[in-house]
């Protein structure tokens, strides 16, 4: 019987529910199953492959679809850096009009390549960021973090009904003066007719608490050698960092 490889353990911080995990690096039976999902461009395989790589190279309990969104991309980058590289290199196209010395405008097209060391990456906070958010001086919600569960199970026939959706599931708990009203108390027609009841800067606050979660971002500064173009560009999201 062949000898086991030892393979080295690691533990990680998450940013938002602050757990503490141990997990391992990835082996080459899980790489494949990245490149395969990457290969296939489906957003979806993507998703749910890298949740099947975290799950097996997590050494303690992790239930993954409870993970809210900016946990998960965290323990990914920081799993992949400890797996592969820290470095990761990417390619982008110079999209900036030039004209041609026939007077002709055309797109320069030069490909600039980056490199991003994955352990720089933080989570983007925002200050004016919370989860409670106050609809008058006697009443409140408390918001959880969306998590993979409910971006990819999300309901509708339209972008406007599944964001609803992921906003009623979002939802931990509803407070006043005198009481708590739990979500898991709550139907999804009553919780619905609560969100729908709200006036604009009500409802506004409450997709503020969206818009100002932590996300994975890293702003690039972009200058092409070929034109001489300048731009700063921000990349965002797991796939992003892995163009």
């Amino acid at each position: 019987m062949l000898p086991k490889l030892d393979t080295p353990i690691y533990t990680i911080d998450l940013p938002l529910t602050k757990k503490k995990l141990r997990y391992r690096s990835f082996l080459v039976k899980e790489e494949k199953l990245l490149l395969m999902a990457m290969e296939s461009e489906d957003e979806l395989a993507v998703v749910d492959t890298i949740k099947q790589v975290i799950n097996n190279c997590c050494l303690d309990e992790l239930d993954i679809d409870e993970l809210p969104l900016v946990d998960l991309e965290y323990f990914f980058l920081r799993l992949r850096a400890k797996s592969i590289n820290e470095i990761s290199e990417l390619q982008y196209k110079c999209n900036n009009k030039v004209t041609d010395e026939n007077g002709n405008e055309k797109t320069c097209g030069n490909l600039v390549t980056f490199e991003i060391n994955l352990l720089d990456v933080e989570p983007e906070k925002n200050p004016e960021h919370s989860n409670k958010i106050e609809l008058t001086n006697k009443m409140g919600i408390v918001m959880k973090y969306p998590n993979v569960k409910m971006a990819t199970d999300a309901k509708g026939n339209s972008e406007i009904e599944k964001a609803m959706d992921i906003i009623l599931k979002c939802v931990d708990y509803v407070y006043d003066e005198d009481n708590i009203y739990y979500r898991k108390d709550i139907s999804d027609k009553e919780m619905e007719e609560f969100v729908e009841s709200m006036n604009k800067d009500q409802f506004e606050k409450l997709q503020n608490f969206f818009d100002t979660i932590p996300k994975m971002k890293k702003t690039l500064n972009f200058h092409c050698g070929k034109c001489g173009y300048k731009q700063d560009i921000v990349i965002e999201g797991i796939q992003s960092f892995f163009v």
